[in-house]
């Protein structure tokens, strides 16, 4: 704020505001609503060893903004952020043999979350969690492969993908 002297010896009060006023001012009457979204698989899924396959999560729990797809299982930001990702997957295999699972969450196509696993049962559940900064409009899936095996995904809640936007 500043006080400035006109031609007639009178004070006039003229308020200034700085950038920072300024942009805070503009955020604020901007209203940015909440980004939360969890599935999770509605029916069993086979997977072939060696190749990996989109994995379906077909029953959507909470989906806080209409971003997520429970049709083509993708997630969609609505708003740039910094996102909390995670995907999981319980499986089981025909025979005891060992298998190595391996779990991406793809952004665009390009695997940017991701884990690796050994199991030697027939059965196990691997998942693959991160913060990611997403853009509005990103891709977000899930794929899985099994090698050594095919295998099958189990439906359930062991088998699920869920996300929020922290900041």
């Amino acid at each position: 704020m500043a006080f400035k002297r006109s031609g007639s010896r009178k004070l006039v009060y003229k308020k200034t505001l700085s950038k920072h006023t300024a942009s805070k001012k503009k955020r604020a009457g901007k209203k940015i609503r909440k980004s939360v979204f969890r599935a999770v698989s509605g029916v069993d899924q086979i997977i072939t060893d060696g190749v990996f396959s989109k994995v379906q999560y077909q029953v959507e729990e909470l989906d806080l903004n209409n971003e997520y797809n429970s049709s083509t299982s993708t997630f969609t930001p609505k708003q740039r952020g910094v996102y909390s990702l995670l995907a999981s997957v319980s499986f089981t295999t025909i025979t005891l043999t060992p298998v190595r699972m391996d779990l991406e969450i793809r952004v665009n196509g390009v695997p940017r979350i991701s884990d690796e696993e050994n199991f030697e049962p027939r059965t196990g559940q691997i998942d693959a969690a991160g913060i990611i900064q997403l853009m509005a409009r990103d891709r977000v899936e899930v794929f899985a492969r099994a090698t050594g095996e095919n295998g099958i995904i189990l439906s359930g809640f062991a088998t699920r993908f869920e996300g929020a936007r922290i900041n």
